[in-house]
């Protein structure tokens, strides 16, 4: 409360402005965005491209959560909703006469939301189009036109409390879209629904003609070319980064009987990056009387690996230095006899089989591979006829690599 003289002057909403202010500013420091990733360094395809998180205004500045970019960076940002910044020095009735006559002027000389960016209080640097339908709140529900405005115990003085605003990428109204200013804006509607009357507001809208500027690809692609032809620097670094990790893979053959289990060793022998690796399987083979896989090889089972085998896992990340071991067994099944010829439960007839494994390496942030070919054949014992034998997986573990008899029948396999 102010007295001046014999008058005295109530001055209202100072701590409501305030506290409007800053939620504004809370929600402009903290507000930031996080691209989420996968281990090769890409986003995902499937998941949102932005994740909305709220920064603590006491986060440090050595998080490792990736949070660009912030509101201050962005291009373009448009704040709007309902921000209940009212009306300084009108009264109820002063405000309905002026709306009745739709002369805003006066009014929006009062408004506490234009005075505050005025002094630049709040919603620094942004902008609002031209105001020229009438205040939005308070309204009766279900009643029609400017004779709906509050006419209760309270009488709510009509304000303009839904706003939208806007900051593209000029620092002056004048400036014109280019690289420098990429994203320049121009407002073609600005308006309140006036015939919604479910509400105690009105809504706003507001249509935007957005100006991006555009790169030619051809010249960004070409100057790039030049830049990394021309900076050594930028050259070993962009090397390092798709660099495909060097690894050792323990063997490229294995033998498989009925109760075998065989481990194959993966080395990552980098001392700094991670090496990812994915094992699929190229086809399978029947092995033929003389001891050699035909040459007809053929997709089988969920990611072309047979039903008979089991690899796992098929995929994972070494560390610098680790090793990671492959687990490759038979899968559990039940064998027997049908007129004197093996059958699996699956009703295939049991021979000697062969599959080609295929080790896919990959760095970090490397799109190519480096591939690592292994043999694997499963082979069925011999039983008497009649018979009916069990086979399931057990945890014995039998060596990784086949006798020395039976690999000039295989053959060795080349790396790619």
């Amino acid at each position: 409360m102010v007295i001046a003289g014999d008058s005295d002057i109530c001055i209202k909403g100072g701590k409501a402005v305030n506290r409007r202010n800053a939620d504004f500013d809370r929600v402009y420091r903290t507000m930031c965005f996080q691209r989420p990733s996968n281990p090769f360094g890409t986003a995902a395809a499937c998941s949102s491209p932005t994740v909305q998180t709220i920064r603590s205004p006491n986060a440090f500045v050595g998080s490792s959560v990736e949070m660009t970019p912030e509101l201050s960076e962005a291009d373009l940002i448009i704040f709007l909703g309902d921000f209940n910044y009212r009306l300084n020095g009108v009264s109820y009735d002063e405000a309905r006469d002026f709306i009745s006559q739709r002369c805003f002027d006066w009014l929006k000389e009062r408004d506490q939301l234009r005075s505050e960016m005025e002094s630049g209080n709040v919603f620094q640097g942004m902008r609002e189009a031209v105001i020229t339908f009438p205040p939005t709140y308070k309204f009766e529900r279900q009643l029609q036109g400017l004779s709906g405005y509050d006419s209760g115990e309270k009488k709510r003085v009509p304000a303009w409390c839904d706003r939208i605003l806007y900051r593209d990428s000029r620092s002056s109204l004048a400036s014109d879209c280019s690289l420098d200013c990429p994203v320049v804006i121009s407002i073609s509607q600005y308006e309140a629904c006036m015939d919604v009357v479910d509400s105690d507001h009105k809504p706003v809208r507001c249509i935007f003609d957005v100006n991006i500027a555009r790169v030619d690809e051809a010249i960004r692609r070409q100057e790039l070319g030049e830049i990394l032809h021309s900076n050594e620097k930028i050259k070993h670094m962009l090397e390092a980064l798709c660099k495909v990790p060097e690894v050792i893979v323990s063997t490229s053959n294995i033998l498989l009987q009925h109760e075998d289990i065989s481990l194959l060793r993966i080395t990552n022998k980098c001392e700094k990056s991670d090496a990812i690796f994915k094992i699929i399987c190229e086809g399978q083979s029947t092995v033929r009387v003389n001891g050699k896989a035909s040459d007809r090889y053929s997709l089988r089972g969920s990611f072309g690996f047979p039903r008979w085998l089991e690899v796992s896992p098929a995929t994972g990340i070494i560390k610098p230095n680790q090793i990671v071991e492959v687990s490759i067994r038979l899968e559990e099944s039940h064998m027997l006899e049908v007129d004197g010829r093996p059958q699996n439960a699956w009703c295939e007839v049991a021979k000697d089989k062969e599959v080609i494994l295929l080790v896919k390496v990959y760095g970090t942030f490397s799109s190519k591979s480096k591939n690592h070919r292994i043999r694997v054949r499963h082979r069925v014992p011999l039983k008497n006829k009649g018979t009916i034998t069990k086979t399931k997986s057990s945890s014995k573990l039998h060596g990784s690599v086949l006798h020395r008899s039976d690999i000039h029948c295989l053959g060795m396999p080349s790396d790619v």
